[in-house]
């Protein structure tokens, strides 16, 4: 998979339709696109993103379950392609009340909810790109929110941390294929802790309720094997180092090319400021 942005003409001939939910990535994006001249309009995912926020740009605010009303409002904005960008918080169906489209989206994707969130994710897009609307992953529309493989930034890992990230990605690797989840915290080749459904922040924070005196440990998280990058990209900031370094962690692996890194050069910045070592592997073409 390439990590280079979309040809700039062909972003400027199309109006870009952004489904917006938490964190600072839409708004990233917003500014890139605007740099470009590259028209769009927001989707906010209510009770997700905050609209506040959104104040400078032209949006509407659309509940979860309301599918027909999102398609009405990428046609209504004159988009003819749609990005998914922030997480959304994983829908308790049972209390969800649906439009027509919502109710068919639903039944649609009853299997694929057995399937992890990628395989929910996945059925999204393909409906959404059923209705005639292309799908563009936030890393094609800005291609500098990736990085290239090996190390970034000043701090270098160990010959025993290389080690550690060796083992560590092939653990990852593993329970991802399994969709357990798409993180690990290895020390010394030993697994510490394997994330699961309480998510990256809680998997961290497991973690460094170990007592080590001296920072030690390191966070691998990549992507799953064939996880649907457009829909569903692991991402790390700003916040992720302050988690890391709370917990005493040494350093952090991503997957070079598939890995959101949001304000690329504060991130790098930072991490050297706080003896963080980040380290990119080498992209697996399994997409």
């Amino acid at each position: 998979m390439a990590s280079a942005s979309l040809d700039k003409r062909d972003l400027t001939s199309q109006k870009i339709g952004i489904i917006a939910g938490q964190g600072d990535l839409p708004l990233k994006l917003a500014r890139s696109l605007k740099s470009k001249g590259v028209a769009f309009h927001f989707l906010l995912v209510a009770n997700e993103a905050d609209e506040i926020a959104f104040a400078d740009y032209s949006y509407d605010v659309i509940p979860i379950a309301k599918v027909g009303r999102f398609l009405k409002a990428l046609k209504q904005s004159n988009c003819t392609a749609v990005t998914l960008a922030g997480p959304v918080s994983r829908p308790n169906f049972k209390n969800l009340i649906p439009d027509m489209e919502g109710a068919k989206l639903i039944a649609k994707i009853g299997g694929a909810l057995s399937k992890g969130d990628d395989g929910l994710l996945s059925a999204v897009t393909d409906y959404i790109e059923g209705k005639g609307f292309q799908i563009i992953g936030a890393h094609e529309l800005e291609g500098n929110l990736t990085a290239s493989s090996g190390v970034l930034g000043t701090i270098q890992p160990t010959a025993s941390h290389r080690q550690d990230i060796e083992k560590g990605a092939e653990i990852c690797r593993e329970i991802g294929r399994l969709d357990i989840g798409q993180a690990v915290v290895i020390r010394d080749g030993y697994i510490l802790a394997v994330e699961a459904a309480e998510g990256t922040k809680n998997l961290i924070r497991r973690a460094g309720e170990f007592a080590w005196q001296e920072p030690a440990g390191l966070l691998v998280k990549l992507p799953k094997p064939g996880q649907n990058l457009k829909a569903d990209m692991p991402t790390v900031g700003l916040e992720t180092l302050a988690q890391i370094k709370a917990a005493n962690l040494s350093g952090l692996v991503v997957e070079a090319e598939k890995t959101l890194i949001l304000d690329k050069g504060a991130f790098i910045k930072q991490a050297d400021e706080l003896g963080l070592f980040i380290y990119a592997v080498e992209p697996l073409d399994n997409d």
